[in-house]
C-alpha cells in the first residue's frame, strides 16, 4: 500500500537539499537511501551512486564540496504524486578546481516512504555541464567549423 507523500515534506526536503547542510539533509533520508546522480563521473565528480543515508551525508559533507562550491537551485517546477516528487530547474555552483561558473539544467526524481527519501534520481544536462566542466564544446562531427547546411536533432 502506498502512502502519500505531503507536499510540505517534499518542500522542507528541498529546503535543507538547498542549504547544503549534511545534517540538516540527513534529517529527511531514510536510513535505507538509494541516491543516483546521473552523468559522466570522470568529468563531474559530483555524480555517481550512493547507498545509505551515511554514505549520502559523507556526499554532501566531503565528496561534493571539494569539486563544487553550490550556489543556487532555482526551482521552476516541483510536482508531488503520490508517494513520488519530480523537481524540474536549475543548478547553479562555482567549479572549485578553475573557479568557473557552471549553469546548467537538472531534473529530479525523488520517491519517499514515512516522510522519508528513499530513492533520489538526479539526471544533469550533463552535455551542457559537462563542456562546461572542461571549459569547452564537445565536437561531435569531428571538425571545428560548423557544419553546412541545416543540422536537425531529433
Amino acid at each position: 500500500m502506498s502512502h502519500s507523500v505531503p507536499r510540505r515534506v517534499v518542500e522542507a526536503f528541498y529546503q535543507a537539499y538547498v542549504s547544503r547542510d549534511p545534517d540538516r539533509i540527513g534529517l529527511w533520508l531514510d536510513d535505507d537511501v538509494e541516491w543516483l546522480v546521473a552523468g559522466p563521473v570522470e568529468v563531474m565528480q559530483v555524480c555517481g551512486h550512493w547507498h545509505g543515508k551515511s554514505a549520502v551525508i559523507d556526499r554532501f559533507a566531503r565528496q561534493v564540496p571539494q569539486v563544487i562550491d553550490f550556489r543556487d537551485l532555482q526551482i521552476e517546477q516541483l510536482l508531488v504524486d503520490g508517494e513520488a516528487s519530480a523537481m524540474c530547474g536549475r543548478i547553479i555552483c562555482v567549479h572549485r578546481r578553475t573557479g568557473r561558473l557552471i549553469s546548467h539544467r537538472v531534473a529530479h526524481f525523488v520517491r519517499y516512504r514515512d516522510e522519508k527519501v528513499i530513492s533520489f534520481l538526479a539526471i544533469n544536462d550533463s552535455l551542457d555541464a559537462a563542456e562546461q566542466f572542461m571549459d569547452r564544446r564537445v565536437d561531435f562531427l569531428g571538425t571545428s567549423e560548423p557544419p553546412e547546411g541545416d543540422l536537425v536533432v531529433i
